[in-house]
């Protein structure tokens, strides 16, 4: 892949994030109230909600990880990608109707319709703003390797101008312009995505499976780059992944957010419908470009794709139009500034999601300051967040797969949040304190396997001590299978020894509410 300046690469993204910026300048002139910041004032319709969910999950992992993955993997990496294929079916059965009949802003406030709203919601900001790091530090990695890619500045300022880029976005334009910042995205995307299968089928084969035949004969693989365990090693490995990934959307707090822009239950259904369809062909397409890249590249092409594979879809791009020239420039163009708008989308409603648990969640439900103080400590709140994230990030360097990265976000987000939602809805005697503790053990447990864990414990053992082995206590590199259940246990247990009175009818209330939605008032929540 050419490297250094590119100035149709740049051409062709500042138009794109023009377009971007022109929304959210229009956004924050109908942006007035906490309403309108956080949740575009609950009148977006279903379709455009379902296009704008399936752009804040197609995120930079997603476009570049996943392809990634699949180029260096094959198989672990085509599983991946078919996992995620069917994540919002979750979602659409078990939370989409029953968060927007009882939630307002974040997913706390469902929360607080039946336990006490104070501890609910400390823990459930504690856990958002650990899940929103973890999924921002993949889209800075992705950030910094685009801008380096793009302008041939360093990977340290690649990683401070995307900070700045989508700070942008959340401080003058809220949910509203994060939405339709997502639409831009989600259709660009799925328009970039497709031509570039249509140039595989007419540049390398025109059969399908005669792509992924050469994609395992230019492999170093060879057989192998079909079968399992190329990523991931262990069946437990491949298992705890799947898991980790299937349940991840019942907990990510910024897809969670996205049901409460949608005016009624309805909608919230079909902006899961949408989300799923637009997901599905998605991943179908990029598991077949990350297969085009290997056949294309071959062996060799592991130096163009990078460390961590993420830079395979751009290389693949460069091949497909013709190595060098215009048409290689334009489509190299198209991939990195598709690529650089999906990061800052995605990033812009991670921030939103994190600092509305800071100001609505805690400063102004847990805390009681005035509502109105909500937007200016929310936007406080998000330079703060992108701060420590750009330093982490700067500490972490280019050379992880950004989909790693984004694995371990939503394992915690299945063993923190997951449990005390499902229970809280289905269990009669969940207590508050069941759901503080459930919450923090699945967090802090979850913390500790990532630390200890095969990805990030050769990176962590130096620092602490010269003598320690890099062989990783944990053998596991997403901690799911055991983070998981010890987060519901935590709930069960904290629920026991609660001495908190049984509320029957606060429960029945609850169950009546999250089926119809009656009683739900838009300008209040219930808390107790």
């Amino acid at each position: 892949m050419s490297e250094g300046f590119n100035p149709t690469a740049v051409v062709v993204t500042l138009m794109l994030l023009t377009v971007t910026l022109v929304a959210t300048y229009t956004a924050a002139k109908r942006t007035r109230t906490a309403a309108d910041f956080w949740t575009a004032g609950g009148a977006i319709s279903g379709r455009k909600n379902g296009i704008a969910i399936a752009g804040d999950f197609l995120s930079s992992a997603s476009l570049l990880g996943i392809s990634g993955l699949v180029f260096l993997t094959g198989m672990d990496g085509i599983v991946y990608a078919a996992i995620v294929c069917g994540i919002f079916l979750m979602v659409l059965f078990m939370m989409a109707e029953k968060l927007r009949n009882l939630g307002r802003f974040t997913f706390a406030d469902a929360l607080a319709t039946r336990l006490q709203a104070g501890p609910v919601r400390i823990v459930s900001a504690i856990s958002t703003l650990f899940i929103c790091v973890f999924y921002l530090l993949a889209q800075m990695v992705a950030g910094g390797v685009l801008m380096e890619a793009l302008t041939g500045i360093a990977f340290t300022w690649g990683v401070v101008v995307s900070a700045v880029l989508m700070l942008s976005y959340v401080l003058f334009g809220g949910m509203l312009a994060t939405t339709w910042l997502q639409i831009i995205k989600a259709v660009s995307l799925m328009a970039v995505v497709g031509l570039l299968a249509i140039l595989v089928l007419i540049r390398i084969d025109p059969n399908p499976l005669q792509v992924a035949h050469l994609a395992s004969v230019q492999s170093a693989l060879g057989e192998s780059y079909f079968a399992s365990g190329n990523a991931y090693g262990s069946p437990l490995n491949i298992i705890s992944m799947a898991v980790a990934v299937t349940l991840s959307a019942v907990g990510l707090p910024h897809v969670l957010m996205r049901f409460f822009t949608v005016p009624d239950a309805a909608q919230a259904r079909k902006s899961a419908i949408w989300a799923i369809s637009l997901i599905a062909v998605f991943n179908v397409l990029i598991i077949f470009l990350g297969l085009a890249a290997r056949a294309a590249l071959g062996d060799g092409g592991n130096a163009q794709a990078g460390t961590g594979g993420n830079l395979a879809l751009p290389a693949l791009a460069v091949f497909l139009g013709g190595g060098e020239g215009f048409g290689a420039d334009l489509l190299l163009a198209l991939v990195v500034a598709i690529s650089i708008a999906t990061l800052l989308a995605v990033s812009a409603g991670l921030v939103l999601s994190a600092s509305s648990a800071v100001a609505h969640d805690l400063w102004s439900q847990a805390f009681r300051r005035p509502e109105r103080q909500e937007i200016p400590v929310g936007r406080v709140a998000a330079v703060g967040i992108v701060l420590v994230t750009v330093g982490v990030t700067l500490l972490l360097g280019s050379g992880q797969n950004i989909t790693f990265l984004s694995t371990l976000a939503v394992s915690i987000a299945a063993s923190a949040n997951f449990p005390v939602l499902i229970m809280t809805l289905i269990w009669r005697r969940m207590r508050t304190m069941g759901a503080v503790i459930g919450s923090l053990t699945g967090l802090i447990s979850s913390l500790v396997l990532i630390v200890l864990g095969p990805l990030l414990w050769p990176t962590v053992a130096p620092l602490i001590s010269d003598s320690l082995s890099v062989t990783a206590p944990f053998p596991l590199s997403f901690p799911i299978l055991i983070s998981m259940p010890l987060g519901f246990i935590g709930c069960i247990v904290g629920s026991l020894l609660s001495k908190e009175e049984i509320d029957d009818a606060s429960f029945d209330e609850l169950q009546v509410r999250a089926l119809t939605g009656a009683g739900l008032d838009k300008d209040k929540v219930l808390s107790h």
